[in-house]
């Protein structure tokens, strides 16, 4: 009987002591994390729509800007290069540069019209992978090329969005993302008060 009760103990003992070392061993990992060590980049490019400015009270859209215009584009939008370190196995945060655009020819001057979005960001994955929301804030400025005269006009931006990635090998990601975002500026008679776009992306990200 002496002999079972020792036999029992140490078996309890054994399985305590290998309870124990993958517990540490996950404490350990969570203790080490480095934000420095881990980091990710990426681009996308879309369709952007609801671009519009406001000029002098009055709400312009791209399309009105364009109007008449000849060999017009479809309304573009990119996020052309974003990345940053991850502080958590959730958060992200990091440095997005994206821009709407369209263009075309009003007697046969090219005209432009862009806004762009410079933002710090903070993308959060409420399990890790996947699912995602995000946010920023930043410098923004808006080009309104109409042929014969061609205004930049600067200011600062915020920005609200969510979207999906969905991995596909080791840490290559497809992502599919949707952004809204405003801007406000020094406006002028002849420069815009405010303007506003969202934008759908198709896009790639490598998540180290």
């Amino acid at each position: 009987m002496n002999s079972f009760c020792r036999i029992a103990a140490i078996g309890g003992l054994s399985c305590a002591i290998a309870g124990f070392a993958p517990a540490s061993a996950a404490a350990e990992a969570d203790q080490s994390y480095s934000p420095w060590s881990h980091w990710y980049v990426g681009t996308g490019v879309g369709k952007g729509f609801g671009a519009k400015f406001k000029l002098n009270g009055q709400s312009v859209s791209f399309d009105d800007a364009l109007q008449g215009a000849t060999d017009k584009s479809s309304l573009v939008a990119a996020n052309l290069v974003y990345g940053g370190i991850a502080l958590s196995p959730s958060l992200l945060v990091g440095l997005s540069l994206s821009f709407v655009a369209q263009g075309g020819k009003i007697a046969g001057n090219d005209t432009h019209m862009q806004i762009t979005n410079f933002f710090a960001t903070a993308t959060w994955f409420p399990a890790e992978k996947g699912f995602f929301v995000r946010g920023g804030a930043g410098p923004s400025s808006i080009l309104i090329d109409n042929g014969t005269t061609s205004n930049t006009t600067g200011g600062f931006g915020l920005l609200v969005g969510a979207g999906y990635a969905l991995q596909i090998a080791g840490n290559h990601n497809i992502t599919f993302t949707a952004d809204y975002s405003r801007q406000s500026y020094s406006g002028s008679s002849t420069k815009p008060d405010s303007s506003q776009f969202g934008a759908a992306y198709l896009g790639y990200m490598y998540r180290r």
